[in-house]
């Protein structure tokens, strides 16, 4: 069995909790952990009981070692770009924190550098693993929901101060966006259970607190390209515990969060509560990377394209990145964006 060496690039929140996913799955191993500020790469070290891993500031150092074979960015979300574009150049497949970047060029340029490396990638929506979602999936698969003709899914994350990310990510500069900074999440949720790419967005945006250089709450109606409606909310302003919603509207079928209700079932007079771990902390320890590192891993060693690619994840950049121009123009946006 191949053991892959692992950088992990940045030195924020999430740092720690994805060296510790690769540290559990045997074909990898955490060889490198670089920041800006030696200080901090030193902290997720020994948060993670890592005293013999390579501390370093210089992330060229790093990309020109010949026992770092993958490289996680981590870095604050203006960063991604360049530091994804070294390490595909250097030949390293990448795990990129979402969002993958803030602007439609340096989405491009990130795909570009990485097609031509012919590395992979992951990018960072997580949530793609928690086991509601895995619950979810298979309800679609069986046809319980039957076609799914309308999805809703609300990110509810009040952010301030006490957030690890906040002082950077509450800047236009460095989070942009309600939607890019954070309620990405729940737009990949919407393509992940549509299974469709989306074509058009409609959006509102308002400031709900003074918190943001941006407004911090914005909803979007949009369209997917198999006729179905979707809906995604992302609220970084809510003065409430957090929330991930998600409710979907089938032909056969409706399920709000882990409650199902379907023509399947004969004789349900009411929704059945399906048991499971739902996605109900924005705490990233709380968070199934191990199920997402697993994954890159597998691409890697089978050669294949993951289904959460920086390839495959650029319609649900482009749709915050529409979803943005259409509350500030108030029009409708359709996508591909020029």
């Amino acid at each position: 069995m191949q053991s892959y060496g692992v950088a992990v690039h940045g030195a924020g929140w999430v740092a720690a909790e994805h060296v510790r996913a690769f540290e559990a799955d045997a074909r990898a191993r955490v060889v490198a952990i670089s920041s800006r500020r030696a200080e901090s790469a030193e902290r997720v070290a020994r948060e993670t009981g890592h005293s013999d891993v390579v501390i370093e500031t210089d992330l060229d150092v790093v990309l020109g070692r010949d026992d770092v074979d993958i490289v996680v960015v981590c870095t604050p979300h203006d960063l991604h770009p360049e530091n994804t574009i070294a390490a595909a150049k250097a030949g390293k497949h990448v795990l990129i924190e979402k969002p993958a970047a803030l602007d439609l060029a340096s989405l491009r340029a990130m795909q570009d550098a990485v097609a031509a490396a012919g590395v992979r990638t992951v990018v960072s929506f997580v949530l793609r693993w928690n086991p509601l979602f895995d619950v979810i999936r298979a309800q679609l698969s069986n046809g319980a929901l039957g076609r799914l003709f309308m999805a809703e899914v609300d990110y509810v994350h009040g952010l301030g101060p006490w957030y690890a990310q906040y002082e950077w990510s509450r800047t236009a500069a460095q989070g942009r966006s309600s939607f890019l900074n954070a309620g990405c999440h729940a737009v990949d949720a919407l393509r992940y259970f549509t299974d469709s790419d989306i074509v058009e967005v409609s959006a509102y945006a308002v400031e709900g607190s003074d918190r943001f250089e941006y407004p911090g709450t914005s909803v979007m109606i949009c369209k997917f390209a198999n006729g179905a409606l979707g809906k995604a909310l992302s609220n970084l302003d809510d003065a409430a515990p957090y929330k991930f919603r998600i409710s979907l509207y089938g032909d056969r079928g409706t399920m709000l969060d882990n409650r199902i209700f379907s023509k399947t079932l004969p004789g349900q007079t009411d929704y059945a509560e399906i048991p499971t771990v739902l996605p109900d902390s924005g705490d990233v320890s709380h968070h199934p990377f191990l199920g997402e590192v697993s994954h890159l891993l597998d691409c890697i060693e089978r050669g294949e394209e993951s289904h959460v690619s920086l390839a495959n994840s650029m319609n649900t950049h482009e749709a915050c990145i529409a979803a943005d121009i259409s509350a500030a123009e108030g029009r409708v946006v359709g996508l591909p964006l020029p």
